[in-house]
């Protein structure tokens, strides 16, 4: 297995759990209550901080999934840092309209 796969795979998965539909609903959201879990932890009381789960993991994940593939590919490609930001912000801006899209059909 190559090296970059699982970083790779890593950021794969950070975008799926933090991209919105057009609904403004997380897909985190969506996979986190079919599988019977609250994505929010925390008392619900007023004033009380409450986490989003598929935000913290996903921002882990991407975390973590860039740094390990830069540090891997950067003495072979010194712009992959600038590659994988645009690629995410553009996969995050373009997925509401592809739902949009594909809703309309």
């Amino acid at each position: 297995m190559k090296k970059g796969i699982p970083y790779f795979l890593m950021i794969l998965a950070a975008l799926v759990l933090l991209v919105q539909n057009h609904q403004d609903v997380s897909v985190g959201d969506m996979i986190f209550s079919s599988l019977g879990l609250d994505p929010w932890i925390g008392s619900s009381a007023p004033g009380s901080t409450r986490y989003h789960l598929p935000v913290i993991a996903g921002l882990a994940l991407l975390v973590a999934g860039i740094f390990g593939t830069v540090r891997l590919y950067r003495a072979k490609n010194p712009r992959i840092l600038s590659w994988i930001l645009l690629a995410c912000i553009g996969i995050i801006y373009a997925y509401p309209l592809v739902t949009r899209l594909i809703g309309s059909l």
